[in-house]
């Protein structure tokens, strides 16, 4: 294969920002105006300003990385035949100019983006608006041809795995046919236009995804990372959003999560999470585990309490559909990882936690859990002790969220090891530290100053003895003692004649001081 690494890693990450900022983009899909929509309706959807700047700017940038990625991609797949070559060079053509017609069409936008079209007549907006969508839909013949020729060149140069490159092929036939839902203006055309944008967008996930976390992975691994790479990208970038306007979650979130101080709970805990997966992201199977337990709890009961509140969610919003596939299949990947797939073995020995962080472990994941079950049965029933209302949907899903934190806690006081233990502690930190952001950043809006002041102390209190659980999961430093109590190095030369010999010294001691971990 051609590249280094380090090159293949860019040109994933360029992939990736292409898919997430054409997500950003389009997450009011369902709701858009088509070619031939009445005025109103296109006025309509550029009347949340602050939103609609947000993803023509989101808009922009994908076509940046798209052409990085179509450059990159270039270097890639091209070959030294002159056949292979031919067909590169005809996907980095198709790869810069189908991102260029599509930007002209977005720089179209612009007036509509002021204002929302109402400084100007009905057929000026109108036209402003569809030579956005011609332009669009034009310029998927262009990514076809990206697509086609990349396969092409990809299948001759083995520069991508067959089935990748096979799939590219097949994307490309409907994503060809795009301009016809410009020159008809046909309804159902310009939804199956729709559909083939997104499956072009798919194929540049999975092959941003193989790039950046590593070609030649065993398949457990590999899907391993992808999903914690996507809940980072997708926990972060959601959290970010609630933490900066919890009272818009409407407009982005997949329900309006109400009130505001619980979605910038949600945001907090996002946040945190994202860090946390993220520093897990290139960690052995024996470290993760524990976050995949925990990444099941939260998958399937997120997904339980949502198909219990079905009637909050509008399903006219792609945001909703968004909520409950995602959920779904991370349940389902998670759980295939713990279960199913084979994982890579180290049987390195391990060190225990000291006795207080272990018991601190268990007190905290059985705390956690009693409150879950609280929250799970009637999270209105704590509205006496909550610094603001917890309705019904709401309540559920902070639950799900403590229910994985204790999880977490308790994996770790269970498995009763140093390095399974590092990632939880971490959770314990981040978590609780989300949440106290969120506080602090909608502290005018909590009820009751007694309840208010004991809900920061709870969250800096755990917070606190994440910090110090933390501290306690790192391997303690090897010191060995001379026989004059003076501290020496842990390799030190013995005497005598022939070859220097080298002894470690108070061995015994330090086996005493970090024994191997016991079965729990």
């Amino acid at each position: 294969m051609n590249g280094k690494g380090p090159i293949r890693r860019g040109v994933g990450v360029a992939g990736l920002g292409y898919v997430l900022g054409a997500a950003i983009e389009n997450m009011a899909i369902l709701e858009s105006p088509l070619i031939g929509s009445p005025t109103a309706d296109i006025r309509s959807a550029y009347a949340d300003q602050a939103l609609v700047v947000v993803t023509s700017v989101a808009g922009a940038l994908a076509l940046v990385f798209y052409v990085a990625f179509a450059v990159g991609m270039f270097g890639l797949v091209r070959g030294a035949e002159r056949r292979v070559e031919r067909w590169a060079l005809i996907a980095l053509v198709a790869g810069v100019a189908g991102p260029a017609l599509a930007a002209i069409g977005l720089a179209a936008t612009g007036p509509l983006v002021v204002d929302a079209g109402q400084g100007h007549s009905d057929d000026t907006t109108r036209s402003l608006f569809e030579v956005y969508l011609y332009t669009r839909f034009i310029a998927g013949a262009l990514m076809a041809t990206f697509l086609l020729g990349t396969g092409l060149a990809a299948m001759r140069s083995r520069a991508l795995p067959a089935w990748l490159a096979r799939v590219a092929c097949a994307i490309a036939i409907p994503l060809a046919l795009t301009p016809l839902a410009a020159f008809t203006g046909d309804h159902s055309l310009q939804v199956a236009a729709a559909v083939a944008f997104g499956l072009h967008s798919l194929w540049i996930l999975l092959v941003g995804l193989w790039l950046t976390l590593g070609q030649d992975l065993p398949l457990a691994i590999l899907v391993r990372r992808a999903a914690f790479l996507m809940l980072v990208l997708a926990a972060g970038l959601v959290g970010i959003a609630l933490l900066a306007v919890p009272g818009s979650s409407g407009e982005f979130f997949s329900w309006g999560l109400e009130p505001t101080p619980l979605a910038a709970f949600a945001g907090g805990v996002y946040v945190g999470s994202a860090s946390v997966y993220a520093a897990a992201l290139l960690a052995p199977w024996r470290e993760v585990r524990g976050l995949v337990i925990g990444a099941v709890v939260l998958s399937i009961s997120v997904f339980a309490v949502t198909i219990a509140h079905l009637e909050v969610f509008d399903f006219h919003r792609l945001q909703a559909w968004a909520w409950v596939v995602l959920f779904a299949s991370f349940a389902l990947v998670t759980s295939a990882l713990l279960v199913v797939a084979p994982h890579e073995e180290d049987h390195t020995p391990g060190i225990t936690l000291e006795p207080w962080a272990r018991a601190a472990l268990a007190v905290i994941a059985t705390l956690l859990a009693a409150l879950t079950v609280a929250l799970w049965v009637d999270p209105t029933g704590l509205a006496s002790l909550s610094p603001y209302a917890l309705p019904p949907l709401g309540g559920r899903f902070a639950g799900s969220w403590i229910a994985m934190l204790a999880v977490l806690a308790g994996w770790a006081a269970l498995r009763n090891r140093r390095d399974e233990a590092r990632l939880p502690a971490l959770c314990l930190v981040t978590l609780p530290a989300g949440a106290l952001v969120a506080a602090l950043r909608t502290i005018s809006e909590l009820d009751a100053a007694g309840r208010t002041l004991g809900y920061l102390a709870v969250l800096a209190l755990l917070a606190a003895l994440g910090a110090a659980l933390a501290a306690a999961t790192r391997p303690a430093a090897a010191r060995v003692e001379d026989p004059r109590g003076a501290a020496a190095s842990s390799a030190t030369p013995s005497a005598g004649l022939g070859p220097r010999r080298f002894e470690v010294g108070g061995a015994a001691s330090a086996h005493h001081r970090d024994r191997p971990a016991t079965p729990a």
